[in-house]
């Protein structure tokens, strides 16, 4: 059960929001990973009829995410400003409720294990752990000028054992490993991939995502997906490359005070 208390006037029974979001697996991987106990805690879920929402609220503002129809948003407190993570065809209800600050499209792309192409440079990926945290914190300031520095990065995420990079003359000059990482809940979604300017079109950013996705499947896990901006052809290649196809697009943001 998520901690009754924390989730006034929502759902509390984690098998009936776990039922929903297995109605689209790779759309909800996100929110099925918050399942974890060691992010439930941290979760408000809503629902209406078949339709979810989720409040996660270990950031400053909350994560926004839903799936179904766009009138489970009635079902939502107040809330003075959230991330959003939504379909596009919730961005009308949205733009009701609150004023929407930003936002952009982004691709959702799924993995299946069985069609998974490794890189064949993944072999000169290394794991990376809690004591490559700063070289790591390094590589990301590197995409800071130009705004293309990984979103969400925490030490936390270096505990799952997801994290590879690639050096060069023994400088870290690409990395990537996952967002979240649930081996209850069998999901993993790739992301904080980011290789030094001078050392793309090198094939590192292959490399270092499929040393992630081979670490998943031999983990065994199910659900496997990554997000990437719909505008970044390049990347989206590169994943295509590896077994990767598109999943649905959707509008990650940033809103605002609600709407009078």
């Amino acid at each position: 059960m998520i901690t009754p208390g924390h989730t006034p006037g929502g759902l509390t029974d984690t098998g009936a929001v776990r039922e929903r979001l297995l109605n689209d697996p790779y759309w909800s991987a996100y929110a099925l990973g918050d399942l974890d106990p060691r992010r439930a805690p941290h979760c408000r879920w809503f629902t209406r009829g078949s339709s979810i929402a989720l409040l996660y609220d270990e950031f400053d503002d909350p994560i926004l995410f839903a799936s179904g129809e766009p009138d489970v948003l009635d079902a939502l407190p107040d809330v003075e400003a959230c991330h959003l993570q939504i379909p596009e065809h919730f961005l009308p209800a949205v733009t009701r409720r609150f004023r929407v600050q930003w936002s952009q499209p982004v691709d959702r792309m799924s993995l299946a294990p069985e069609a998974f192409i490794p890189s064949p440079g993944d072999g000169r990926a290394e794991r990376l752990d809690e004591h490559h945290e700063a070289e790591i914190r390094e590589l990301y300031e590197d995409g800071m000028a130009t705004g293309e520095e990984p979103d969400f990065f925490m030490r936390s995420q270096l505990q799952d054992g997801t994290f590879y990079g690639i050096r060069a003359d023994g400088r870290l000059v690409a990395a990537g490993g996952t967002h979240l990482y649930s081996e209850i809940e069998s999901v993993g979604t790739i992301g904080n991939v980011y290789t030094l300017r001078e050392y793309r079109e090198q094939g590192c950013g292959a490399a270092v995502t499929s040393a992630v996705a081979r670490e998943l499947i031999q983990r065994g896990t199910r659900i496997i997906a990554l997000n990437v901006r719909s505008r970044n052809d390049a990347a989206g290649r590169v994943y295509r490359r590896l077994g990767f196809r598109f999943h649905a697009r959707f509008f990650e943001g940033h809103a605002g005070p609600p709407r009078d």
